[in-house]
C-alpha cells in the first residue's frame, strides 16, 4: 500500500511521543520514591536505628534462649564454632578442588588464589571498621539484656575487641562464596555450614545477628568483586605461572598460606598481640 506524505510523516512525529510516556512516568516514580525515602531516612533516622537495635536484639534473644538448658546441646554448638573445625573443612575443600581434574583447572586455581585474597582483604576490612565504629560490647559481656549463659565454663580472650562486624562472618562467608563459583555443590555446602556456625557464634553470645549479617555481606562483596578478568590476569594467573617454573616455591608459599588461613591466623593474630605488648612495655 502506498504511503501518504503528510500523514505518513505526522504519525511517525507522534510515534516516539507516546512511547516515551511510560519511560517518563518510570524516571519520575524512581526519583519521587527515592526522594521519599531519603526524606524518611534523614528525618527518622534515630527511630530506624532504634527499630533495627530492638530486632537484633529481638532475634538474639531467639537463639540465646535456647542456651543453657542442655549441656550436652551446650556443648554440640561450642563445637560447631571451633575454629579447627572450619579450618579442617576449609583445608579440605581447598585441596579438592585445587587437585580436581577438570578442563577449566587453570580457571579453577585462580579463582582459589582470588579466594584467599578476598579472604585477607575481607580480614583487614572487617577490623578496620571495628576499629573506626562505635565499640559495641559482645553480648556475652554485656549486662541487662538477657544472655544466657551456656552450661560450661568458657573463657574469652576478646573482651576488648569489639563485636560489630564479626570477622569469622567475613571470613567465612568469602569461603562460602569463592567455593560458590566453582561450584554450587561445595558453595550450597558451605552456605550451609556457614549459617549454622555463625548461629553457634549467636547462641554463645558471641555475636548479634547485626554483626554476622554486616560480616558476611563484606566476605561476600569482596570475594566476588575480586572475581574479575583484570585480577585473574595481572594478579591469579602471574602466581599460577610458578607452577610450570618454580613450583617448589609456589607450593611452599601456598601450603602454609593455607594453613594459616584455616586457623582462622592464629599465629600472625598471636605475633601481633606480641608486638603491641612489646611496644606498649606490657
Amino acid at each position: 500500500m502506498r504511503s501518504f506524505g503528510p500523514l505518513t510523516a505526522l504519525s511517525t512525529r507522534r510515534a516516539p511521543i507516546h512511547q516515551d510516556k511510560p519511560a517518563g512516568n518510570y524516571v519520575a516514580a524512581v526519583i519521587f520514591a527515592g526522594a521519599l525515602a531519603w526524606w524518611a531516612l534523614t528525618s527518622h533516622y534515630y527511630d530506624l536505628l532504634a527499630l533495627l537495635k530492638s530486632l537484633d536484639l529481638m532475634l538474639f534473644h531467639a537463639i540465646n534462649g535456647l542456651c543453657g538448658r542442655s549441656p550436652i546441646f551446650d556443648r554440640i554448638v561450642d563445637h560447631l564454632d571451633d575454629d579447627q573445625l572450619k579450618g579442617v573443612l576449609f583445608a579440605g575443600t581447598f585441596g579438592a578442588c585445587w587437585f580436581q581434574r577438570a578442563k577449566s583447572q587453570t580457571q579453577r586455581r585462580e579463582t582459589l588464589i582470588l579466594l584467599l585474597l578476598a579472604i585477607v582483604i575481607s580480614v583487614i576490612l572487617a577490623r578496620g571498621f571495628a576499629h573506626v565504629l562505635p565499640f559495641r560490647q559482645r553480648p556475652m559481656f554485656t549486662a541487662d539484656i538477657g544472655y544466657r549463659l551456656p552450661l560450661f565454663p568458657t573463657t574469652s580472650y576478646f573482651e576488648d575487641w569489639s563485636s560489630f562486624p564479626s570477622t569469622h562472618a567475613a571470613v567465612l562467608f568469602a569461603m562460602t562464596a569463592g567455593f560458590w563459583l566453582l561450584s554450587r555443590g561445595w558453595g550450597l555446602m558451605w552456605l550451609g555450614f556457614s549459617i549454622i556456625a555463625m548461629t553457634a557464634r549467636v547462641y554463645l553470645g558471641v555475636h548479634y545477628p547485626a554483626d554476622v549479617i554486616f560480616g558476611a555481606l563484606i566476605g561476600i562483596s569482596i570475594t566476588i568483586a575480586l572475581n574479575s578478568q583484570v585480577m585473574r590476569t595481572r594478579v591469579a594467573a602471574r602466581i599460577l605461572s610458578l607452577e610450570q617454573v618454580a613450583p617448589s616455591i609456589l607450593y611452599g608459599l601456598l601450603f602454609p598460606f593455607v594453613g594459616e588461613v584455616a586457623s582462622f591466623f592464629g599465629f600472625t593474630r598471636g605475633l601481633l598481640h606480641a608486638i603491641v605488648h612489646l611496644i606498649h612495655g606490657v
